[in-house]
């Protein structure tokens, strides 16, 4: 990676920590910072060629968009979006469409992409990170074992593309995950009450 995109990395690096902090906290305001931290990565990953990563910037903008009106006033629903465990039933919907979705994804990332590096990997982290990101949205606390799980997972593919920031970005960011399942198993007890 060249020199010139370490320091649009840098401030991606610091915009994902605080919206990682700020989802950890369960606080609306993560999904505008998540948004700029997308658009300033969407860049740095086109250019160093993780093409797959920088089309998941654009799909991410998109659920942020999304997360940020579902945990919003403007969401006639809100009052009642606790954070809770994720049913049976989703895990197996989920599960399967992400598995449809890898399959598909990876061959045409394959056909429009030639040059991307190791795109079995990043397409696969690609549509981890997009199942998280549903599941957070969703406020199912399981999200963040997925998180830990890609978080994981990215360290090496970005130490391969020699984006060192990045790569100790998610092995922080794996850290910061299991701090907000337990940010949010703390939040699910002290809504107990009021779903009563």
């Amino acid at each position: 990676m060249t020199i010139s995109l370490w320091i649009p990395e840098s401030v991606g690096a610091i915009l994902t920590v605080g919206c990682v902090y700020l989802a950890t906290q369960n606080k609306i305001t993560n999904w505008p910072i998540s948004i700029l931290a997308s658009m300033v990565y969407f860049y740095v990953f086109y250019q160093n060629h993780f093409f797959s990563d920088a089309y998941l910037q654009i799909v991410f903008v998109l659920f942020q968009l999304y997360g940020w009106w579902f945990w919003s006033h403007l969401n006639p629903t809100k009052k009642l979006q606790y954070i809770r465990k994720i049913d049976r039933k989703s895990i197996i919907i989920l599960a399967i469409i992400s598995v449809l979705l890898y399959v598909i994804w990876l061959h045409f990332y394959k056909l429009i992409n030639p040059t991307a590096r190791i795109p079995e990997v990043d397409s696969l982290t690609t549509i981890i990170s997009l199942a998280a990101l549903f599941m957070q949205a969703k406020r199912w606390i399981e999200n963040w074992v997925i998180w830990v799980l890609v978080d994981i997972m990215y360290v090496p593919m970005y130490i391969y593309g020699e984006q060192y920031i990045t790569a100790y970005l998610y092995g922080f960011l794996a850290i910061m995950a299991i701090y907000g399942m337990k940010e949010w198993q703390k939040q699910m007890i002290r809504d107990i009450p009021n779903k009563a």
